[in-house]
C-alpha cells in the first residue's frame, strides 16, 4: 500500500502529533508499505527550501520556510502538496490513502484536505488536539465551505478530541462515526523490572513522577503546589517527585522550589530519553497528569506501560484509561491534587492495590490494534473515495 502522510508538524519537534506520526509511519513501512511524509517542519531550526530524505525507512519531504518564532508554516504549502500528489499520479505512483493529521493550527492539512478530495484520493483526517473553543471557528469555516460534507474518513486520537468533529460532521444515513485511531505503542519496549520502595535512591518514599513539557498548559506549577500542600501534611520523607523535561516555566518552578523548600523532595533532571525515562519508571510509582488539555497522554501510556498508576485529569484523554479508584485516580481540578497525593501515600493498600491493577496495561494502544484500526479507517475512506 502507499501511504501519504501530511503533518504540519514533524520530527525533529517533540510533541504527541509528531511522536504518533513517525512511530505510526516507521511500523506501517516495517508491515511492508510504501510510506512518505509531506511536512512543513524542517530538518533543523533555520533550515528552509524543499528537500526529500529517508529517515527510519520513510520518506519524508519538507517544504520549510524561515518564519518569525520558528513556526512550522509555508506560505505555499498547499500549492506543494497538491503539486506532490499530481506528480505522483502522473508517474503511476498514486496513493492508496493520504493520511492527514490536525491539531487546531494545522496550515497545510486545513489547506490540503478539499485539493486530495479532488482528487479522488481516499482520505483520512486525524485530530490529535483539544479545540476548546475553536470548534466554533471551525463551525463558522464549515458553513462557508461544508468542509464536512467532503469524502473523508474523519477520526480523532481519543473520545475527547473525537467530541467536538462529532459536533460537525455529517456521515450519510448508517455511515460511521467519527473513528477512534489512538496513538500507539511498544508496550513490551516499556515493560520494565520494578524496584520496591526502600531499595531506590529515593529511599521507602512514595515516588510521583511526571514527563512533559514545561508549558503552562501541561499544569506543572500546580502540581508543585500540590506537592508543597501534601509535604505538609505528611512525615518527613513520605513523599518524592521528579518532574522530567525543559520549558519555558522552567526558571518558575525552580524559583517555586526554592521558595517552599522543595530542594530535598522534588528533583528536574531536565528532558530524559526514552532509556532514561525507563530506568526513572523502573524506581516510580506514580504518573501524574494534571492537565485538562491532554489529547491523549503519550507520556502517561509509557508510564502506564511501565506498570505505573496514574492521577489525571477528570476531563483529558489520559482519563480514558484509567478507572477511577481501581488503577488510578482522577481529580477534577487542580485543588484536588494535593489530596490524592496524600490519600495514596496515607491510605493503608490503597496504592499497591492500583500498582497491582496497572500491572495489565490498558487495551486497544499496541500497535497491532492500533495498526488494524488505521487500515480500516483506510478501506473506509477508500469506499467513500469511490462514491
Amino acid at each position: 500500500m502507499r501511504i501519504t502522510h501530511v503533518s504540519d508538524t514533524y520530527l525533529p519537534l517533540l510533541g504527541g502529533i509528531e511522536a504518533q506520526v513517525s512511530r505510526l509511519a516507521a511500523q506501517q513501512v516495517a508491515a511492508g508499505h510504501d510510506v512518505e511524509v509531506i511536512t512543513t517542519t524542517p530538518a533543523a531550526p533555520g533550515v528552509r527550501g524543499v528537500s526529500t530524505a529517508v529517515e527510519d525507512g520513510v520518506t519524508v519531504h519538507r517544504i520549510a520556510a524561515r518564519v518569525p518564532g520558528g513556526w512550522p508554516i509555508h506560505p505555499r504549502s498547499t500549492a506543494h502538496v497538491t503539486r506532490h500528489l499530481r506528480e505522483a499520479i502522473a508517474r503511476g505512483e498514486r496513493p492508496d490513502v493520504v493520511h492527514l493529521h490536525m491539531g487546531v493550527l494545522a496550515p497545510t492539512v486545513q489547506g490540503a484536505l478539499r485539493p486530495v478530495t479532488r482528487l479522488g484520493l481516499p482520505a483520512v483526517l486525524t485530530v490529535h488536539s483539544v479545540w476548546n473553543g475553536a470548534w466554533r471557528l471551525f463551525a463558522a469555516a464549515d458553513a462557508v465551505a461544508g468542509w464536512s460534507r467532503w469524502p473523508v474518513r474523519w477520526s480523532a486520537v481519543s473520545e475527547l478530541t473525537a467530541a467536538p468533529l462529532r459536533r460537525l460532521v455529517r456521515t450519510p444515513a448508517g455511515g460511521a462515526d467519527v473513528a477512534i485511531l489512538p496513538n500507539g505503542l511498544d508496550l513490551d519496549a516499556w515493560r520494565v523490572p520494578r524496584t520496591e520502595r526502600g531499595a531506590r535512591p529515593e529511599g521507602s518514599a512514595v515516588h510521583v513522577v511526571a514527563a512533559a513539557r514545561f508549558a503552562p498548559r501541561k499544569r506543572m506549577l500546580p502540581l508543585l503546589a500540590a506537592t508543597a500542600a501534601a509535604v505538609a501534611e505528611l512525615p518527613d520523607g513520605a513523599l518524592f517527585v521528579t518532574l522530567a523535561g525543559d520549558g519555558p516555566q522552567r526558571t518558575a518552578m525552580r524559583r517555586f522550589i526554592e521558595e517552599h523548600g522543595l530542594r530535598d523532595v522534588v528533583s528536574l533532571p531536565g528532558r530524559l530519553t526514552a532509556t532514561e525515562l525507563k530506568r526513572l519508571y523502573a524506581r516510580a510509582d506514580i504518573f501524574a497528569a494534571p492537565s485538562p488539555d491532554e489529547a491523549f497522554g503519550i507520556a502517561a501510556l509509557e508510564a502506564q506501560a511501565a506498570g505505573l498508576t496514574v492521577i489525571a485529569h477528570a476531563d483529558s484523554g489520559v482519563a480514558e484509561r484509567v478507572v477511577d479508584s481501581a488503577t488510578g485516580l482522577l481529580v477534577p481540578d487542580d485543588d484536588a491534587l494535593a489530596p490524592a497525593l496524600v490519600r495514596l501515600v496515607t491510605e493503608p493498600g490503597l496504592l499497591d492495590a492500583l500498582l497491582a491493577r496497572a500491572a495489565t496495561p490498558p487495551s486497544g494502544v499496541a500497535w497491532p490494534e492500533v495498526l488494524a484500526a488505521t487500515d480500516r479507517a483506510y478501506e473506509e475512506a477508500a469506499v467513500l473515495a469511490r462514491a
